[in-house]
């Protein structure tokens, strides 16, 4: 079987907003680690909804109280997040593996 992923990216101003979709609210998650770290220091927590097939982060909130968005990366089938995802967790954690994580899904390749 052959993945594609769609790569419109949206944001959203809050989980809350993420989940206003009755399909996210209600569907399964997978979660793909709590801290991914990207090159300019903030934090992100990342999942794929199942049902909506939609990998998604959420920047974690700051000392300053920035932070809150969710950015959807794009629709990736489940086999599709195996495979560009492969060995994440031991990349989640590390400094840049937010951007690792961006460009997994942004490579994926029907």
């Amino acid at each position: 079987m052959t993945s594609t992923v769609t790569r419109n990216q949206t944001s959203l101003p809050s989980l809350k907003a993420l989940y206003a979709d009755e399909a996210r609210r209600r569907s399964r998650e997978r979660d793909l680690g709590l801290w991914w770290r990207a090159h300019d220091g903030s934090t992100y927590r990342a999942a794929w909804i199942e049902e909506t097939q939609e990998l998604y982060t959420v920047r974690h909130l700051d000392g300053e109280g920035h932070g809150g968005g969710v950015r959807i990366l794009g629709r990736v089938p489940a086999d599709g997040v195996e495979r560009a995802l492969r060995g994440w967790s031991g990349v989640c954690g590390s400094e840049s593996s937010y951007e690792w994580l961006c460009w997994q899904v942004r490579r994926i390749k029907a």
